[in-house]
């Protein structure tokens, strides 16, 4: 099983390019690729999104490309010398006038705008590249991937401790129910002798209403499916595939088979375990949504 969590990172080299690609990812319902590349890889993408895709099915994935080239690209300066020109006639005036004591320096012509502009041979994108790019970014997927299994892995025994804390608390309330029963029998045969002030009962009658009561507050249906969903649950989390949105549902019908059995409870010890196995619930529940 595999968080959502983790972080993947490779980078290789051929005779023209140094290519490093980074892959970020987080929680997400869905698959949600941010892709941050320069100009040169604008038709990669759609490779790099299929590749990505193919390894990573939910979360939001930040993936960065950075491209630079081995060798030393040729530049050439141009100048241009109508901006120099008028800069300079302007500033022969003000020195004229005394307003400045001195004319332009070269570190001043450097930094007027739109004086000199550098260019960068341009390198164009061979297959070589792209073969390049594509090994690098299945590389980086990998490291992804092994590092979301790494952080799932801590997930899946985080959420088994507290599954085994919502199985106890479902014991608890199993063993609960055979005293439970008289309790409320007894309980019964105290109110209606309250009630008759010692006149004869009918013990046919009161059996009849508190089998009645034991029925309407029976919770074995309900325990034998917390039991049911708790095997489940650890069998999904065994399984290789996404399992987030399964264990998602699961988790919403432990809670609701825990709120069914919390209605019909009628005793404080079995009101009190229902309320710690939905704490535990709500907490599997929490960690569950960083599951792929």
């Amino acid at each position: 099983m595999r968080s959502m969590t983790g972080y993947g990172e490779a980078s290789g080299e051929n005779a023209r390019q140094r290519i490093t690609v980074s892959l970020r990812s987080v929680n997400h319902r869905f698959l949600d690729l941010q892709l941050r590349t320069g100009e040169e890889l604008r038709g990669s993408e759609a490779a790099l999104r299929d590749l990505i895709g193919r390894g990573i099915s939910r979360g939001r994935v930040e993936a960065r490309v950075e491209v630079r080239p081995v060798a030393e690209r040729r530049a050439s300066v141009l100048v241009n010398m109508g901006v120099i020109r008028e800069a300079h006639g302007a500033v022969h005036q003000l020195v004229e006038a005394g307003l400045i004591d001195r004319g332009l320096s070269a570190g001043d012509l450097m930094r007027l705008p739109e004086a000199f502009r550098v260019d960068l041979e341009s390198a164009d994108w061979q297959p070589e590249d792209e073969e390049l790019l594509l090994g690098v970014t299945r590389e980086a997927v990998a490291q992804l991937v092994a590092s979301r299994e790494r952080e799932g892995g801590s997930l899946v025994a985080a959420m088994d401790e507290k599954l085994r804390g919502v199985e106890d608390a479902v014991a608890r309330l199993d063993a609960l129910r055979g005293p439970v029963r008289e309790e409320m029998a007894a309980a019964l045969h105290r109110r209606l002798a309250e009630l008759l002030a010692g006149q004869p009962l009918d013990e046919a009658r009161i059996a009849q209403e508190v089998a009645l009561l034991v029925d309407r507050s029976d919770v074995s249906e309900e325990i034998d499916r917390l039991r049911s969903h708790g095997e489940h649950f650890r069998a999904v989390t065994r399984e290789g595939n996404a399992a987030g949105k399964r264990l998602d549902f699961l988790t919403q019908e432990i809670f609701r088979e825990l709120n069914t059995l919390g209605a019909k409870c009628r005793n404080a010890e079995m009101t009190r375990a229902v309320l710690d196995a939905k704490v535990l619930c709500e907490q599997i529940r929490e960690q569950v949504q960083n599951v792929e």
